[in-house]
C-alpha cells in the first residue's frame, strides 16, 4: 500500500497533464482537417483571446509534464541501442511526421497551433504513463486471462463489430448513399454495370445533369477504374449497395488476422484484427462507398496468398497475382507497386538466378495479367483506347508527374514533400483518433526493433513505396483520414505490433519491474486510449461526416419525400462555380479545363466574355465556339480583372448559401430514366427547357429560404 500512496502525487500530476492534453486534443487536434481552411484568416492572438484560465492550465501542465518526463528512465530504456544510421533516421522521420509542413507558410498562428498540438501530445503521453503506471501497481498482482471462448471468437468478433459499426454509420452518417464525388461516380458506374453494359447514354439535356466525375461525350461512364464498381454492382442488383463496403471492411479484418497469424502467431494476429476493426478511419471508410475498401481487401488477400505460396505453390501464387491484379483494376498505382514488390519477393525467395525459380513465378504473373486486364478492357470499351483511362479523358492527364498538372500550380518535388508530410501528420491524427500520435509504435519498432526479416523488408518496401509514389501526385486531401495511404494500414499495424512488443521486451530487460506489472500498465494505457477514442473522437467524427460531408446530404430528395411529392422536377440551386463549370463544359471543355478556369474567371466575368462573343445566355448551351479564342478572352478578362486591383479569383470565397448537384447526381440511374422525382441543376431561365419537356409534372426549386433559415422547396410557376 505504501508504494501506491507514494506514487499517488505523481498519478494526480499525470491526471492534470492528461486532462490538459485532452482539452487541446478535443478542441484543436480533432479539427485537423478544418485547420487549414481557417489558417489564412487566423491570427495567433485569436487562439487565446478570452482564454486566460486555459493558458494558465497549459503552462502548469507543461511544467508538470516536463518534471515528470525528466524523472522517467529514458537512458535505461533507450540506452545502448548502438545503431549509427537507423536510430537517427527514425528520429528525423518522427520529427517530420508530426509536423504538417504546409501550414507553416501561414505564419505565427500556424506555429502556435503546432506548439499546442505538440504540448497536447506531450502532456497526454506523460499523463498516460503516470496514470497507467499507478494502476499497474494498484491492481492485484495476478494473472489476468480471457475466458476460453474469447479465442474461439477470434477473428469473427472484431470482424462482426466492424460490420455492425459500418452498417450503422452508413445509415446514420451517410443515409446509405455516397457523399464524396469519387464514390458517387463509382456508384453510378455500378448502376451502369447492373444494366450489363460498360457505359450508358448521357442524361438529356446534358447540362441539367452534368456531373464532372462522369464522362458524357456520347458515352456516360465513370472516370474511375472498374474494380470497385463491379463489386458495388452486386449490391445494386441485390438492392443493398450500402452493404458492400461494410462487408469489405469485415473481410479485411479476417484477412489481416490470417495474414498476421501466419507471420506472427495467434496472439499478435488478434491484436492486429482488433487494431484494424477499432480504427475510426477504417470504420468510416467501410461505411461509405470509396474504392479504397476494395483495394485494401484485394491487397490483403494478395499478401496472404503470397505468404502461403512463398515456397512456390502455384495455386497460392496464382491467387496472389489475381489479387494484386484486381487491386490494379481498382487503384492502378497501388496494385502495380504491390505486384512488383510481391514479384521481387517471390524471385528472392525462390532464386531469381535459378531457371526453375523464375518458372514458378509464371502463375503469379499470369494471375496479375488476367485481373489487371479488366481495367484495360474497360478503358477500351469506354474511352476507345486500352491505355487511356476515364480519368485522363475527363481531366486531361492522370495527375502524376512534375510540371503542369490537371489544375493549380505546376507540381514540384517540393509540393510533393509538403503533401507527403501533411499525409503523415494526418495519419498520426486520423488512424486511431487518440491523443498520442498513431505512428508512435511504428517509430518504436524503427528504434528498438530487431534485424529485418524477409517479411519486414517486404512490408517496409510496401510502406515506403506508396508515399514515395504519391510524391508525384498533385492532389492531397483527407477523406476518412489519409486515404491515399489506406492500403498500407496492414503494414503500419504489423510494425506497430512489433513496436509495442519491442518496448515490452525493453522495459522488462532494462527496468526492475515484474513482467506482470509492465503488462498491466500497457493494458491500462490501451483501455484509457480506447475509452477516449470511443467516447470523444468517434462521436465527434460521426457528427462531422453526418453534417453535409463534402456538400452532400441528400436534402433535396429528403425534402421531397417529407412533402410527399411525386411526379415532380426539382431544380437544385448550385454553387456559382458549379454553374461556371457547367457552362464551360457545354462549350466543349473537359472537366479538368473547366475546373482550372474557375480559378481564372468569375460567373459574371464569363457572362461578359460570352456576350463579347455575341453568345446570348439562352444560346450558349448549343453554341459552337472556337475554344482557343474563348480561352484567350478569358485570360484577357483575368488580366484586366487583376489590373483593377481586385484579388485573384477564388471560387471558395463566394458568399451565400448554396448546395451542390452531388445531391442530385447521386440519384441518377440509367435503369430508370423517368423516375418519380427528377433532380436537375438549377440553370435559371434555361430551366424552362426541362419544364417544357415535362409539362405534366410539378416544378420546384431547391434553394436557401431566408424566411425559413434553411434549404427548402419553392414551387416554380409557368
Amino acid at each position: 500500500m505504501d508504494r501506491r500512496i507514494k506514487r499517488l502525487p505523481k498519478a494526480l500530476a499525470g491526471l492534470i497533464c492528461l486532462i490538459t492534453g485532452l482539452l487541446i486534443w478535443r478542441n484543436l487536434t480533432l479539427h485537423f482537417a478544418q485547420i487549414e481552411e481557417v489558417l489564412p484568416q487566423l491570427r495567433a492572438v485569436d487562439l487565446f483571446r478570452g482564454k486566460d484560465l486555459l493558458i494558465d492550465l497549459i503552462v502548469i501542465a507543461a511544467g508538470l509534464a516536463a518534471l515528470l518526463a525528466a524523472r522517467l528512465p529514458w537512458k535505461r530504456i533507450f540506452g545502448g541501442i548502438g545503431r549509427t544510421f537507423r536510430t537517427p533516421a527514425a528520429l528525423v522521420l518522427i520529427a517530420l511526421a508530426f509536423i504538417p509542413l504546409f501550414w507553416l507558410r501561414f505564419g505565427g498562428a500556424a506555429w502556435l497551433i503546432l506548439l499546442l498540438m505538440g504540448l497536447s501530445f506531450f502532456c497526454s503521453f506523460v499523463g498516460l504513463v503516470e496514470i497507467s503506471s499507478w494502476f499497474a501497481v494498484l491492481l492485484p498482482d495476478r494473472k489476468w486471462a480471457f475466458p476460453a471462448i474469447w479465442n474461439r471468437l477470434q477473428p469473427w468478433l472484431p470482424a462482426g463489430l466492424l460490420l455492425l459499426a459500418a452498417v450503422y454509420f452508413s445509415g446514420y452518417c451517410f443515409r446509405n448513399l455516397p457523399h464524396i464525388e469519387d464514390s458517387i461516380a463509382q456508384l453510378l458506374q455500378a448502376r451502369i454495370f447492373a444494366t450489363g453494359e460498360a457505359y450508358s447514354t448521357p442524361f438529356e439535356p446534358k447540362e441539367f445533369f452534368f456531373f464532372g466525375f462522369m464522362a458524357d461525350s456520347g458515352r456516360w461512364f465513370s472516370q474511375y477504374p472498374p474494380g470497385h464498381p463491379l463489386l458495388l454492382a452486386l449490391g445494386v442488383l441485390a438492392n443493398v449497395p450500402q452493404l458492400v463496403n461494410p462487408l469489405l471492411g469485415a473481410s479485411c479484418v479476417l484477412l489481416l488476422f490470417y495474414l498476421l497469424k501466419n507471420l506472427m502467431g495467434f496472439k499478435r494476429a488478434v491484436w492486429g484484427a482488433w487494431a484494424l476493426a477499432l480504427s475510426p478511419s477504417v470504420i468510416f471508410m467501410s461505411s461509405e462507398f470509396m474504392n479504397h475498401s476494395t483495394a485494401l481487401a484485394a491487397t490483403l488477400l494478395g499478401w496472404l496468398a503470397l505468404k502461403k505460396g512463398e515456397e512456390g505453390r502455384a495455386g497460392w501464387l496464382l491467387l496472389a497475382g489475381l489479387s494484386f491484379g484486381y487491386c490494379a483494376a481498382t487503384r492502378p498505382l497501388e496494385g502495380i507497386i504491390f505486384a512488383v514488390i510481391g514479384g521481387l519477393f517471390i524471385l528472392s525467395n525462390l532464386g531469381w538466378k535459378n531457371e526453375k525459380g523464375r518458372f514458378k513465378t509464371l502463375p503469379y504473373v499470369a494471375g496479375f495479367l488476367v485481373t489487371a486486364l479488366i481495367y484495360l478492357i474497360h478503358n477500351a470499351l469506354t474511352t476507345g483506347h486500352a491505355f487511356r483511362s476515364g480519368y485522363s479523358a475527363t481531366w486531361g492527364s492522370a495527375g502524376f508527374g512534375l510540371g503542369a498538372v490537371n489544375w493549380g500550380a505546376p507540381h514540384t518535388l517540393g509540393y510533393g514533400f509538403l503533401n507527403t508530410f501533411m499525409s503523415l501528420a494526418g495519419l498520426n491524427v486520423f488512424l486511431w483518433e487518440i491523443p498520442i500520435p498513431a505512428l508512435s509504435a511504428v517509430f518504436l519498432w524503427a528504434i528498438l526493433g530487431d534485424r529485418l526479416s524477409r517479411w519486414d523488408k517486404t512490408f517496409l518496401a510496401a510502406a515506403i513505396s506508396i508515399p514515395a509514389a504519391y510524391l508525384f501526385y498533385y492532389f492531397h486531401d483527407y477523406s476518412f483520414g489519409t486515404r491515399y495511404y489506406y492500403v498500407i494500414l496492414p503494414q503500419l499495424i504489423y510494425f506497430s505490433i512489433k513496436g509495442v512488443q519491442a518496448l515490452y521486451g525493453r522495459l522488462g530487460a532494462k527496468l526492475d519491474f515484474p513482467p506482470g506489472q509492465i503488462k498491466r500498465g500497457l493494458v491500462v494505457a490501451g483501455i484509457i486510449l480506447l475509452a477516449l477514442q470511443m467516447s470523444i473522437a468517434v462521436p465527434y467524427r460521426a457528427w462531422v461526416y453526418a453534417d453535409s460531408y463534402w456538400g452532400t446530404d441528400d436534402s433535396p430528395m429528403r425534402e421531397a419525400k417529407r412533402l410527399g411529392l411525386k411526379n415532380a422536377v426539382i431544380f437544385i440551386e448550385n454553387h456559382p462555380w458549379e454553374i461556371v463549370m457547367t457552362k464551360l463544359h457545354a462549350l466543349g471543355f473537359i472537366m479538368g479545363d473547366a475546373y482550372r478556369f474557375i480559378f481564372v474567371i468569375t460567373p459574371e466575368g464569363l457572362d461578359q466574355v460570352l456576350q463579347g462573343m455575341n453568345i446570348k445566355p439562352d444560346e450558349l448551351w448549343d453554341a459552337k465556339v472556337d475554344r482557343w479564342d474563348l480561352e484567350q478572352r478569358i485570360y484577357e478578362w483575368n488580366r484586366n480583372y487583376l489590373k483593377s486591383g481586385k484579388p485573384p479569383v477564388n471560387p471558395w470565397a463566394e458568399g451565400g448559401f448554396y448546395t451542390y448537384f452531388s445531391n442530385g447526381a447521386v440519384h441518377l440511374d440509367p435503369r430508370d430514366r423517368d423516375p418519380a422525382i427528377i433532380l436537375a441543376r438549377d440553370l435559371g431561365a434555361h430551366n424552362r427547357l426541362l419544364m417544357e419537356m415535362y409539362p405534366d409534372r410539378r416544378h420546384f426549386r431547391f434553394a436557401w429560404s431566408g424566411s425559413q433559415k434553411r434549404f427548402a422547396l419553392e414551387p416554380l410557376h409557368e
